[in-house]
């Protein structure tokens, strides 16, 4: 019996490891540059902007190319936006880049009006897409998002994403982040309101500062849970990176982030965890937690006191099946193993 199972699973195993995304679902609108095919688009927001208006579930493909330009999903019913790629579960295997241009300091009225790709509505899914700002860094006013997630239900995979603050708001509702790159240095995974789960991610610092912003601002559900990922100075990090960066800091009086079996090459700060500021903490009410961080960048670790390594028993009760119980509803679950 044991020797029948296997062989049944191996299969799908391989099927698992050899998925790839060359070709267009059917019914997929089609976004290529420089096609001459009717009905394709040249722009991925010009693609998402002709999505009908209406609840029904609508899947765009996007072919190899650098697309220029902020792009705001908004309709009612689930969309899923896929890059070509030869291997879905690798991202340096990606191929299809969004770029765009803006920050506080240039004159956007929001943090969510700079981002890259802003998701306003619920079940949107992610697949493949490198998404950039490429602001870069500002004395004052430098938030400068590439993925503003502010609708429930948003699952992002193997994607990339880059600036330098504020990279990712993950604001409202509930998001999966899985097998996917996050780079940044200030402040680069933030938001209020959302519960938020990453897993086999690599989280890149390139500058001083913190990982996390959590605002939670009420003894709400809201949190940060991490799983398995990975912790490294970016490859074009500044020489100031060392010693420099902590896993969070709380933006909101409530804030709740668990770091669980990280592996940390990246040489963080010795007392891991900051305060918001001098003179304003914000620390009486958070759960900054930890459990088996690894690696040399805690090796010498002198956590802060108000910070929490957690015991076995009680870093089981942050898994993913307990802070989102429907999961299995809407995550693609092969982005899981």
């Amino acid at each position: 019996m044991r020797l029948f199972t296997v062989s049944v699973l191996l299969p799908l195993i391989s099927a698992a490891l050899a998925r790839h995304f060359t070709e267009p679902p059917p019914d997929a609108l089609v976004v290529k540059p420089g096609s001459s095919v009717a009905g394709h688009f040249s722009s991925l927001g010009e693609a998402v902007n002709s999505l009908p208006a209406d609840e029904s579930s609508q899947v765009v493909f996007v072919y190899p190319g650098t697309y220029i330009g902020q792009v705001n999903v908004s309709r009612p019913g689930p969309v899923k936006i896929i890059g070509y790629t030869k291997n879905s579960f690798d991202f340096t295997q990606n191929t299809v880049t969004l770029v765009h241009n803006a920050s506080l300091a240039s004159g956007a009225g929001s943090d969510d009006l700079t981002g890259t790709l802003r998701v306003l509505s619920s079940n949107v899914s992610l697949f493949n897409l490198d998404i950039r700002n490429d602001f870069g860094v500002a004395v004052s006013n430098g938030q400068a998002i590439a993925l503003s997630g502010q609708g429930d239900q948003m699952g992002v995979y193997a994607c990339r994403l880059f600036s330098y603050q504020d990279t990712l708001y993950t604001n409202v509702g509930n998001h999966v982040f899985l097998k996917s790159y996050i780079e940044g240095a200030v402040d680069y995974i933030f938001g209020r309101h959302s519960i938020a789960y990453f897993e086999g991610n690599t989280i890149a610092s390139k500058g001083s500062g913190c990982i996390t912003a959590s605002g939670r601002q009420l003894n709400d559900t809201g949190i940060y849970v991490f799983n398995n990922n990975k912790i490294i100075a970016a490859n074009d990090a500044f020489p100031n990176v060392t010693g420099n960066v902590f896993l969070g800091r709380p933006w909101g009086d409530f804030a709740r982030v668990v770091f669980k079996n990280t592996f940390i090459p990246a040489p963080l700060n010795k007392t891991i965890w900051s305060i918001w500021n001098p003179g304003d903490e914000r620390i009486d009410s958070i759960l900054f937690a930890e459990y088996n961080s690894l690696g040399s960048g805690v090796a010498d670790a002198q956590r802060a006191n108000f910070s929490t390594v957690l015991t076995r028993d009680q870093a089981a009760q942050y898994t993913l099946a307990s802070i989102l119980p429907n999961y299995r509803d809407w995550v693609d679950v092969d982005y899981l193993h």
